[in-house]
């Protein structure tokens, strides 16, 4: 199911599910989405502080509930990520959103409301936030792209090959995210493993120990998920550090991944880096991994 593309004139909510944010990224954004002839809201928790949270869990779920009240918002830009989006699944607004789906963006603990709205055929946006609206250029190429692919586009994406790449063709719904996120959602009602072979899994992380994404690896083989897994990406794995085990984190996982007989693809640019591209997360894609190029394509 995909939300309707947006068009100027329409309005898109901003609001934190996480963690706090600058006001400096709020208004930077803003500023973004007027120029391409948005309409931008900022709920009334967006900026607001509780702990290490924009607000309490009832304070966050009110701010998505006003804007699906709106029938004029068609986008929710979610602020950060951080930690705390966990908190509202128990009681998300899934019946409004399933009743005039709108395109979700954001990324990182964001995952957690992804893997919420794809469990129920919802597609959403895997991409940047705030922050990079309000600090990249006005013409930076991923902006554009989630702008494109908001308006209704269907992107191709064709990228490097990597020596650890496994070749192969594989179709199915794009799922995944921040992995330490994704992985504490496995055997809930949500998990984005839960259907392996319909299943092309993307993941990325930041400030994990090698030794932590080499467990939660080994926790999917042992669920069998990766004897069933149709397709992997592997994204970008940022600020850590290496171990006497593997010299970076793209050794270990070759190494995890031995046996696994699905394609492969390393190196994709999503993740916490700077180019950081927008994914259809839930949407049906196609992964090609041949020793020229890795190509994920939206069907």
């Amino acid at each position: 199911m995909f939300p309707r593309p947006i068009a100027p004139g329409d309005k898109v909510a901003i609001l934190s599910p996480a963690g706090i944010i600058n006001p400096d990224y709020v208004d930077g954004a803003c500023r973004r989405l007027s120029s391409r002839g948005y309409v931008p809201v900022v709920e009334p928790h967006t900026l607001g502080s509780t702990g290490s949270y924009s607000g309490t869990p009832l304070e966050r779920l009110a701010d998505f509930r006003a804007a699906l009240a709106d029938p004029e918002v068609r986008a929710v830009l979610c602020s950060r990520g951080g930690y705390g989006a966990v908190h509202l699944l128990p009681e998300f607004p899934i019946a409004e959103w399933l009743a005039d789906p709108r395109w979700l963006i954001g990324f990182s603990d964001i995952s957690a409301i992804h893997a919420m709205l794809n469990s129920r055929g919802i597609v959403s946006v895997h991409a940047s936030m705030c922050k990079a609206l309000a600090l990249r250029e006005a013409d930076d190429a991923d902006n554009r792209r989630l702008f494109s692919i908001l308006e209704g586009s269907r992107p191709v994406y064709e990228v490097e090959p990597h020596p650890c790449n496994r070749f192969g063709e594989a179709s199915g719904r794009l799922r995944g995210g921040n992995l330490a996120v994704i992985a504490d959602l496995i055997a809930t009602p949500v998990s984005p493993f839960a259907d392996p072979e319909s299943t092309i899994l993307f993941i990325e992380d930041i400030a994990e120990p090698i030794y932590k994404v080499e467990r939660i690896i080994w926790q999917l083989r042992l669920m069998g998920f990766l004897d069933q897994v149709a397709g992997i990406i592997i994204g970008q794995f940022t600020d850590y550090r290496p171990d006497r085990n593997y010299p970076d984190m793209y050794t270990m996982l070759d190494s995890a991944l031995a046996g696994v007989t699905c394609p492969v693809t390393f190196n994709f640019p999503v993740g916490h880096v700077d180019h950081n591209l927008p994914l259809f997360s839930g949407a049906p894609a196609t992964l090609s991994v041949t020793p020229s190029s890795a190509t994920l394509r939206f069907i």
